[in-house]
């Protein structure tokens, strides 16, 4: 770890600077002049010389998975903690998992991450009660927003913080340069040969035309895909999972995690993940010892509709190979066969289902460590990087900056008013400046010139506040974009939402969402993480610079939560069916397609409301979809193009900070538009050249809300909306 080097060189190098006393140099001055001394010295410069070139080397290396496991023990206190993870390369949370035991009397103790020397870091802190005798087990989660990977853990007491209690930390790096490259949790109690894996990514991407090794285009860096854990250093919320692509874990070990875990794997599937159960073997025993694992109801279980691998995805032209230990990359010719640990073939190896808007796959036996081969297939399988790579499934990254900031911004919320600042700048200077002076001047009073000049001043500023007031006041406007998949038979729901707020006065209590909410900043391009706390004490507060007073701020969304509401389908004589609304919000067009496909459309349903349907006629589809793009992602009046220059309203305000990113990072690698929401908003916008017979999807239902759900979370508790959409999805 980078952060142990200064401490490593300082022990090394301290003898180097070792200064005799005086006495000692007058009674002893050929102390230099024998041969151990000499030898000791050139033996110390050439260590020093040797770990400054392995640093140097290493740095243009694979990029590992962070983090490590250690403990502190003083003042009575035992703490294990363990740090080591994967992904996050475009956002998420990073899990810092603790286990305090507690030998001394009751206490309670504050656990921070904070930044290490002048790193951008946020501030993340819990506060818990530690009883005596005590044993307690939690996740600290740092939201990952910038490019910044070293911090400190330090812990407190009431009394004051304890100087010997803390420990350097590192985060996994931004990865900015390789798409299509995802992170892999594989949860197993021993070690697994990862080449192949990497191998088959690379093929995927060189096959698809992302590049084979990608990583830094100055040097041989690039990012691990695989981090290998026991089942008992997994965190047991979902958003710690947030920053990964896929999760393989065996299903003994499934049947073993403990419920909050297991539950946690499953909502994080649900909210877009690609969950891989291996070694279920075959037949029906297996699928239901996994809904028995996973928690789900064997109503559902049967319902899962599963796809067996084809064998068509696996053919593939060459094998790309990549030196996990310096980045390089070779293109062999086509695969050998029968290599030592491929994937059968005499039956599928694995099989697929849609779960909420994520992905569950299962594989008869244990799929590592496969070949290349094997691996490129189930990547295209599963649906390529769109459902496996972070950044394209929300269509942004959280560690840079994107141009995609000005198509969401709040209406009626303009740039910085520099003409009308400097207009009213310009009548002060003259009318307390000259005409001041001649008025007072022609009325010999100049001696009122120390009354006139702050009054003056006075009135000035009070325009300006009451012009600031009136133009954008003191409360939070809001807009949102959202997408709600809701599970009716699991009473559960995810939400994605977009949102965009600006704030006349930041509220002092900062922004509150719920644990299972992954919050993901959106920053304009060239701009960045600042400053800002994270109290996950009571539950996930935002305070100190997430939201700032008259600043344009977004963020986007993914919650998981319960949802006991649902819509409720009878289907009666003469083609019609009968719905009944029993969610809390109502519905302005309503969609429903019954056991056979066929589409029916009902407009204005209020909470609690129960009508009739008729099947849609083509008019009716044309003006749901034309509702479904009523506001949609696009620059706002005056703005011209994309950039920082748009942003600031051709200010040139955007050079007075991150012009300069190291290396030049890119930071339009990831569009909102290509992520799971745009995309699914956008095959609903296409309802009326569906054909009920091939794509609509059976007995499901989509709507557009015609007020904001109890399930969009907009982080502060009053808000004004503006130009805002939902809706709202699921299976019946």
């Amino acid at each position: 770890m980078l952060h142990h080097v200064p401490q490593l060189l300082l022990k090394v190098v301290s003898p180097l600077n070792y200064q005799p006393e005086a006495s000692a140099r007058a009674s002893d001055t050929s102390a230099w002049n024998r041969p151990r001394s000499r030898f000791e010295f050139v033996l110390k410069l050439l260590t020093c010389i040797w770990i400054a070139f392995a640093l140097l080397i290493g740095l243009n290396q694979t990029a590992h998975a962070s983090g490590e496991t250690f403990s502190i023990v003083a003042n009575d206190l035992q703490v294990d903690v363990d740090s080591r993870w994967i992904g996050c390369g475009q956002g998420g949370y990073c899990p810092v998992r603790i286990r305090v035991v507690n030998r001394g009397p009751s206490r309670v103790l504050t656990f921070r991450i904070t930044k290490f020397a002048s790193s951008a870091l946020p501030l993340v802190k819990q506060t818990r009660d530690v009883p005596q005798n005590a044993t307690l087990a939690f996740t600290l989660s740092l939201p990952m927003v910038n490019a910044t990977t070293n911090g400190e853990l330090r812990i407190d007491e009431q009394r004051g913080p304890f100087d010997e209690m803390k420990h350097p930390l590192s985060f996994p790096e931004s990865n900015q340069w390789e798409q299509g490259r995802p992170a892999c949790l594989l949860v197993s109690p021993g070690t697994v040969d990862p080449q192949q894996f990497e191998d088959g990514i690379s093929t995927f991407r060189q096959a698809t035309g992302l590049g084979a090794g990608g990583g830094h285009p100055y040097s041989g860096y690039r990012t691990q895909s695989l981090l290998v854990l026991p089942a008992n250093s997994l965190p047991a919320s979902w958003v710690d999972f947030s920053g990964l692509d896929l999760i393989s874990i065996p299903i003994e070990s499934l049947s073993k995690l403990d419920r909050n875990t297991c539950t946690a794997l499953l909502q994080w599937t649900r909210c877009g993940g690609t969950l891989m159960v291996t070694a279920v073997g075959d037949g029906s025993n297996g699928i239901d010892s996994l809904a028995k694992s996973l928690l789900a109801e064997k109503a559902a279980a049967a319902n899962w509709s599963w796809s067996d691998a084809r064998l068509d995805d696996r053919q593939v032209a060459a094998i790309t190979h990549v030196d996990t230990s310096g980045g390089s990359s070779s293109t062999t010719g086509p695969p050998p066969q029968n290599l030592p640990g491929e994937w059968s073939q005499a039956s599928p190896p694995f099989r697929m289902n849609e779960i909420g808007l994520g992905k569950l796959v299962v594989f008869r036996d244990e799929p590592f460590p496969g070949t290349a081969q094997d691996w490129y297939w189930f990547l295209k399988s599963i649906g390529g990087p769109s459902r496996w790579d972070l950044g394209k499934r929300i269509g942004q990254s959280s560690r840079v900056g994107t141009d995609d900031f000005l198509l969401f911004l709040i209406p009626g919320i303009g740039g910085v008013p520099v003409v009308m600042f400097l207009v009213l700048i310009t009548i002060f200077s003259v009318v307390i400046g000259p005409l001041n002076y001649f008025v007072l001047a022609k009325r010999k009073r100049l001696h009122l010139l120390i009354l006139t000049i702050p009054g003056i001043a006075l009135v000035t500023s009070l325009l300006l506040f009451g012009y600031t007031l009136v133009a954008h006041g003191f409360g939070v406007k809001a807009r949102s974009r959202s997408l709600t998949w809701v599970d009716q038979t699991n009473q559960s729901a995810v939400t994605i939402n977009r949102l965009s707020l600006y704030a006349g006065q930041a509220p002092s209590a900062g922004m509150k969402f719920s644990r299972d909410t992954a919050v993901f900043p959106i920053w304009p391009e060239h701009e960045g993480f600042e400053a800002g706390q994270v109290d996950w004490t009571d539950s996930q507060v935002l305070t100190s610079g997430w939201l700032r007073s008259r600043t344009r701020t977004q963020f986007l969304t993914v919650a998981h939560s319960a949802e006991r509401g649902r819509i409720e389908v009878t289907p009666q004589a003469n083609d019609r069916l009968t719905v009944a609304n029993g969610f809390e919000w109502g519905f302005r067009q309503l969609v429903v397609s019954d056991e056979q496909g066929r589409l029916f459309v009902g407009t204005d349903i209020s909470a609690g409301a129960s009508i009739d349907l008729k099947p849609a006629a083509p008019e009716e589809l044309k003006q749901i979809a034309e509702a479904f793009q009523e506001y949609p992602l696009e620059l706002p009046d005056g703005v011209n193009g994309s950039g920082p220059n748009s942003f600031f309203w051709n200010s040139p305000q955007h050079s007075r900070r991150g012009m300069y990113l190291p290396f030049g990072v890119p930071t339009t690698l990831w569009h909102h538009q290509e992520s799971l929401m745009e995309q699914t908003r956008l095959q609903l916008q296409s309802v009326p050249q569906w054909s009920s017979a091939e794509t609509t999807s059976k007995r499901t239902y989509f709507g557009l809300t015609t007020q904001t759900p109890n399930l969009v979370e907009l982080g502060v508790a009053k808000a004004q909306e503006l130009a805002s959409s939902h809706i709202v999805m699921g299976k019946w």
